[in-house]
């Protein structure tokens, strides 16, 4: 008879190794496709930076709806993301605010 700890121990070790079987072709592909990512950057055929479609990173103006003592927000000037006032940096930027 197997004792319950043997058991366990088995257990664990079949679904270690079936996480491990689903994870390696995943991380496989992230690894070429990063690779990848670089040979293009390098050939030209790819930007080094790519803009977030979501938000423009130009400078933006204050409103007078953003003072931050009206609504208790912080408004980063760079990219006009709505920060708590505790923040030190944007939370979308990291630029200081």
């Amino acid at each position: 008879m197997v004792a319950l700890e043997q058991f366990y121990t088995a257990l664990i070790a079949v679904l270690l190794l079936i996480a491990l079987g689903v994870t390696v072709p995943v991380l496989g592909r992230i690894v070429r496709d990063g690779l990848e990512r670089r040979r293009k950057r390098q050939a030209g055929e790819l930007e080094r930076y790519t803009e977030d479609e979501e938000y423009d990173r130009a400078a933006r103006t204050l409103r007078p709806d953003d003072d931050p003592a009206a609504n208790g927000r912080v408004t980063c000037r760079e990219c006009g993301t709505r920060n708590d006032p505790a923040f030190t940096y944007c939370r979308r930027c990291t630029t200081p605010l």
